[in-house]
């Protein structure tokens, strides 16, 4: 252990580990006596960090440990083995300690690793003490502090993970982008829709599996930051400087990890001093950096027009983003129900949410569910605060938005009309027809 920067509290660890081994004589030292290690009182704190994520009192969690593993028949002389299992704890470490960013091994690391590994005898001693696993796990997955940031991606990049909207649905594209993430080769991916299909939406739920610990260790501690670089360098603020800017992207992008940086708009043409190019194609040179994740989004027309360019495609994984189902619509604008309603200080009715559902399908061409849908209830939303700004409705009662309210908006919002419901015209019957009755 003494090249994988244990320190002392981790070493003492193994061995009173060691020496439970002995005192049970036990032939190795099994991932049952590093819990028994654990579960001393030392001064680390943690036999109490155990007791608090479990429920559990340490002293009976200790003797249900012994009774376990039971004593063997002989006493083991000499060189105390340790078994494979325990092997693969002790190597797990390290890796635990890396990602909580920790100069040295600790106890805590040791534990950690212990719960990672899944001894059956371990968890089954827990599990009939009465201790929560599923703490134990979030314990495990506790990701690593975001990094801070001081350069420029602190103030032209958003963090998805502070954006508390839900995301309804797209678990297929969220596990394909975290498995796209995490291979060896064409790692970056590229996120393909129409506008208004929830590309953004991808990402957001993406930064949310991130920040609950629910991906493998290479992303676990990681931010999710967007960064639209044609709307920052469409700013004046911005616009003399753009070459200059975009090195000091590349260059914390580099040296701030733990990342995954989101590229908005990551095939939208850049007219710069130095020609045409696109973000992807900027930040081509921290695609294969191992401590930097990228992921891109783009519009299908922009993808389908690309200028070819094998060495960038060789990197790059497309996942298409299609409309959500019907079912998954009416769930979005349930969703946002409440946002539109404190910002227009309005009901949205149940009628309303249907009606911008149907109308938005089959009359807005130009953009995608349920960014349509979303868009036109806004719409109906304005509409109807206009409108009770100008009648002589009591200012106390509350504010409706209908579905005649949504239809209204279709034209104002896509520019279409709604055809008007006529009134049926009675057809007038020959006297003939009516003999033959």
């Amino acid at each position: 252990m003494a090249d994988d920067g244990f320190g002392e509290g981790a070493r003492q660890v193994v061995q009173r580990a060691e020496a439970y081994a002995r005192r049970l004589r036990h032939h190795s030292v099994a991932p049952g006596h590093l819990l028994l290690a654990l579960l001393d009182d030392t001064p680390d704190g943690t036999a109490a960090e155990i007791e608090s994520l479990t429920g559990a009192p340490a002293a009976r969690i200790r003797d249900s440990m012994r009774k376990a593993l039971g004593a063997g028949a002989t006493e083991q002389g000499g060189f105390m083995p340790l078994a494979a299992e325990t092997r693969s704890v002790l190597e797990l470490a390290p890796r635990e300690a890396a990602r909580l960013k920790a100069t040295t091994v600790e106890p805590a690391h040791v534990l950690r690793a212990l719960l990672a590994q899944g001894n059956g005898t371990v968890t089954g001693v827990l599990q009939r003490n009465g201790a929560d696993l599923n703490r134990l796990r979030q314990l495990n997955d506790r990701p690593a502090p975001a990094p801070q940031l001081r350069g420029p991606l602190s103030s032209v990049t958003r963090d998805l993970g502070a954006v508390t909207a839900p995301v309804v649905g797209r678990t297929h594209e969220v596990d394909r982008v975290i498995r796209t993430l995490t291979r060896h080769r064409r790692n970056v991916p590229l996120l393909i829709g129409e506008p208004g299909v929830g590309k953004e939406a991808v990402a957001r739920k993406v930064a949310l599996a991130i920040a609950e610990g629910r991906v493998p260790p290479a992303l676990r501690g990681r931010t999710v930051r967007a960064l639209d670089l044609a709307a920052v360098l469409a700013d004046p603020r911005h616009r003399a400087r753009g070459s200059a800017l975009v090195t000091e992207l590349l260059s914390e992008a580099g040296d701030s990890a733990p990342l995954v940086l989101h590229l908005s708009g990551a095939l939208t043409p850049l007219h710069l001093s130095e020609g045409t190019t696109t973000p992807l194609g900027l930040f081509r040179s921290v695609l294969e950096a191992p401590e930097v994740f990228v992921l891109g989004d783009c519009g299908r027309t922009e993808y389908e027009h690309r200028d070819p360019d094998p060495g960038l495609d060789r990197l790059v994984q497309p996942i298409f983003v299609e409309e959500p189902p019907a079912e998954d619509v009416r769930e979005i604008l349930r969703a946002v129900r409440g946002r539109l309603e404190s910002h227009h200080h309005a009901v949205l009715t149940n009628e309303a949410l249907a009606a911008a559902a149907t109308l938005a399908r089959h009359h807005v061409p130009d953009q995608a569910l349920p960014g349509a849908a979303i868009g036109l209830l806004d719409e109906a939303g304005a509409l109807a605060r206009i409108r009770a700004a100008r009648s002589d409705v009591s200012p106390g009662r509350p504010l409706e938005v209908t579905d005649a309210d949504v239809s209204q908006a279709l034209a104002a919002y896509s520019g279409i009309r709604t055809p008007p419901r006529r009134p049926a015209i009675p057809v007038r019957h020959d006297p003939s027809v009516w003999s033959m009755s």
